[in-house]
């Protein structure tokens, strides 16, 4: 999708959206948006964004962004006892170029964002 656009991939695909615009993609997925944009990937996928935009990822998966840009990465377990999905471990951060670097690719672990390493 183009700049203020919105784009949507199913398991295992790419969703690109261009600035201000909103990119979404399943488990195993990668997921980019440009400044302003907002990326979402589901289990063990990748969501990056620009400057001054968000990037959520769930389960086992890494983010990164521009300056200025809020990380979220969540882990969600479902509950048999209330029958329905819980957070069970998050954390988030804001790209400043010092403590959370830009166009670095972290993970959760423990409640922290740390660096990702292949």
């Amino acid at each position: 999708a183009g700049d203020n656009g919105a784009a949507n991939a199913g398991n295992y695909g790419a969703a690109n959206a261009g600035d201000n615009g909103a990119a979404n993609a399943g488990n195993y997925g990668a997921a980019n948006a440009g400044d302003n944009g907002a990326a979402n990937a589901g289990y063990r996928g990748a969501a990056n964004a620009g400057d001054n935009g968000v990037a959520i990822v769930s389960n086992e998966g890494k983010v990164k962004g521009g300056l200025g840009c809020i990380l979220i990465a969540r882990n969600i377990e479902y509950n048999f006892d209330t029958n329905r999905y819980e957070v069970t471990d998050w954390a988030c951060a804001i790209v400043d170029g010092e403590k959370i670097k830009a166009d670095t690719w972290y993970h959760l672990v423990d409640g922290e964002l740390k660096e990702y390493q292949d």
